[in-house]
């Protein structure tokens, strides 16, 4: 195994980190290639000669994953990796990283847990572009990828078709997840009960935008939202059993595509009780999709578009046109017509 040289045009003496490294490049990289960067600066103290092996010992990785790591480091320009004529590589030199203009100006700003939450929600998960039959022959010779996939065959029970496939590539090569996160979020969703290939994808692509890079990330997230869903199915007073999938595709679109808060689910699920007498996640569905189409974001803004509804109501009263009389006519009448709603139910 040919020896690198690694050098950094920094002091000696210290192990230096820029400051735009950490507000622009660390919290959107894989863990893992973060503590691959920061050991590599910690080598320069001073040149040194070292090699793959001692690096994927010390951090416990495959020279796999330190080769992916450092491609994903040259791709974001901060490493210049240097190979020999036979294509080995032998050198890595770190770049200078240059601030962007607002930091050169010496933008001051707090970050308080609100910002830091609204800026998690906006993160969004890399595009998903079709790999080239190189790049994908390439990964399916890879040791881990093939017993990835062998692995998640017997999760899936089946042979895994062309789409299971490139997604699986797809969460490795793109979203950079390891191959155990992978192995995870098959688990998991096989778990809940659903082997789609669009619901695991759907998971991945949250978990990319909540920066899970880690098991314990993922085991956290997964705890939160099973508390979330114990919590919406107890306001329809079910107990003594676990959410069914489609009850869990609602329950997700709810929090995860419209970004409610449970609190507002509630309140959804406590009008479906008072005009169906059951729980009924469908009627809830159509409750909340009509709220997410009104821009509802709080409590107090859903008592504004019942207002906005009866002061039409009165208007319309005025106007010598009367609502139609039906058995429902003793509930409060909104933008969002329950009774029309409730015909759809029970005729479908």
């Amino acid at each position: 195994m040919n020896e690198l040289l690694i050098h950094n045009p920094s002091l000696t003496d210290v192990t230096i980190i820029q400051n735009a490294f950490i507000d622009e490049y660390m919290t959107a990289a894989n863990g893992e290639y973060v503590k691959l960067y920061l050991y590599l600066l910690r080598l320069t103290s001073g040149e040194k000669a070292i090699s793959f092996s001692s690096i994927a010992e010390a951090l416990e990785h495959t020279e796999k994953d330190i080769k992916r790591a450092l491609t994903y480091w040259e791709k974001q320009k901060l490493l210049t990796l240097s190979s020999d004529e036979n294509g080995t590589l032998t050198s890595i030199e770190f770049i200078k990283i240059s601030p962007s203009s607002s930091k050169e100006q010496g933008e001051s700003f707090v970050l308080s847990k609100e910002t830091a939450a609204a800026k998690e929600s906006i993160r969004e998960a890399p595009k998903k572009l079709p790999l080239t039959q190189d790049r994908i022959a390439a990964l399916k010779n890879q040791d881990d990828i093939e017993q990835l996939l062998f692995i998640a065959a017997q999760y899936l029970g089946k042979t895994l078709s062309s789409m299971e496939i490139s997604n699986i590539l797809y969460f490795y090569d793109t979203l950079h997840f390891s191959t155990d996160l992978i192995e995870y979020l098959i688990e998991y969703c096989v778990s809940k009960g659903s082997k789609s290939s669009r619901y695991i994808e759907k998971v991945a692509l949250e978990w990319a935008k909540e920066g899970i890079t880690t098991i314990a990330e993922a085991k956290k997230s997964t705890n939160l939202y099973n508390k979330k869903y114990y919590a919406i199915l107890n306001v329809f007073g079910i107990k003594g059993r676990g959410p069914a999938p489609v009850e869990i595709e609602c329950m997700e679109r709810w929090l995860n595509e419209y970004h409610f808060t449970l609190s507002i689910i509630t309140e959804a699920c406590n009008r479906t009780i008072a005009q169906t007498q059951r729980p009924n996640f469908q009627y809830a569905n159509k409750i909340l999709s009509e709220w997410h189409k009104n821009n509802i974001r709080q409590l107090s803004d859903i008592q504004i578009l019942d207002e906005k509804h009866l002061k039409n109501k009165k208007t319309n009263v005025s106007n010598n046109k009367p609502a139609a009389t039906n058995k429902f006519n003793n509930f409060h009448q909104r933008e969002y017509d329950f009774e029309e709603l409730e015909k759809k139910l029970l005729n479908s």
